[in-house]
């Protein structure tokens, strides 16, 4: 039983290996996938993400290109009390970093930037 077992699992180390080895990447990709604010950026950093026009009015108010909000994306934090996980049919994500804090929602078929705001920087008079 014990040596069955152990080839087993040297088998399966093995085929571990031989998978790390032969797609570079892919395997971190798939250790990371369990952390939530990796799995949650990685949703929403897949689709297009469509601008809302509060979002959009914010963007001009500030004079700030899209790229830079959405570079938020790439490793920004996922502030889980701020979001809202459990509504249906779109859930509302809040992402942090620095001192930009974006709002997205992930619905089924598309992702939007609903809002984002700037730390200690002034006000826009946007309304939704």
């Amino acid at each position: 039983m014990i040596r069955r077992l152990s080839i087993f699992l040297f088998g399966v180390l093995l085929g571990l290996m031989v998978v790390r080895f032969a797609f570079p990447g892919r395997f971190s990709e798939y250790a990371n996938y369990f952390s939530l604010d990796y799995r949650v950026l990685y949703h929403l950093n897949k689709e297009v993400v469509f601008i809302s026009p509060l979002a959009q009015c914010k963007l001009e108010c500030f004079n700030v290109d899209q790229e830079e909000v959405l570079d938020i994306l790439n490793d920004g934090s996922v502030n889980f009390s701020k979001s809202q996980t459990k509504t249906e049919p779109c859930k509302s994500y809040t992402i942090e970093k620095d001192n930009l804090n974006v709002i997205f929602e992930l619905c089924e078929e598309k992702v939007t930037l609903k809002d984002f705001e700037f730390n200690n920087q002034k006000k826009c008079d946007c309304t939704n």
